[in-house]
């Protein structure tokens, strides 16, 4: 259903741009490539969200798993900005910040084109919003963040604080200030995140 509400958007967007011909057939072979299977080569970070677990793949080997929190309200995928959620779904790393006050910073593309369109048929976001962001996906961007979903959303370090076994960021996914640093260094910016519930 979200499928077909976005194909139907995205032509409605290219008829509203006013592009035609090729330029269409450009926007629709975006499309596909950038929904096209993932390299299987290419590092993927992989979460489970009930078993408070990172796992970092580098193609089909684990190169380590990691113990994780979560935000406050660890039940359900994010919807909106200062609900607590932790996202669900299929995201990229869209930024790295090395001077995050959590230490290291690795920012998620949420939201990604699913919050996107689940935030505009419910009227949290209009029609703008929806659009920049599902192009920010698109061309594998960092996507808006100061819309009434929220955003900086990643998964980032402790900053120096002790583990405490309670889900305490604000959405974020947070590990030791050791272990981002070793994610950090093994993942480029277009990474693969997936979020289970």
């Amino acid at each position: 259903m979200l499928a077909a509400v976005r194909w139907s958007a995205v032509v409605g967007l290219v008829m509203l741009c006013g592009v035609a011909g090729s330029a269409a057939d450009e926007v629709v072979a975006s499309l596909s490539t950038a929904h096209a299977e993932r390299d299987t080569s290419a590092p993927l970070i992989e979460i489970w969200k009930a078993d408070r677990k990172l796992e970092l793949r580098q193609g089909e080997a684990v190169l380590r798993q990691f113990r994780v929190v979560l935000g406050g309200q660890p039940r359900f995928g994010k919807e909106r900005q200062g609900d607590e959620r932790t996202p669900v779904g299929r995201y990229y790393i869209a930024e790295k910040n090395p001077d995050s006050k959590f230490h290291r910073f690795l920012g998620i593309s949420y939201p990604n084109i699913d919050d996107a369109e689940r935030g505009y048929q419910r009227k949290w976001i209009d029609a703008h919003e929806w659009a920049d962001i599902f192009f920010a996906n698109l061309r594998g961007d960092e996507p808006p963040w100061r819309t009434p979903l929220g955003g900086k959303v990643g998964i980032h370090g402790f900053g120096s604080r002790p583990f405490l076994p309670i889900d305490w960021t604000a959405g974020c996914i947070a590990v030791s200030d050791e272990d981002i640093e070793f994610i950090y260094d093994h993942v480029p910016v277009g990474t693969a995140v997936i979020i289970n519930e």
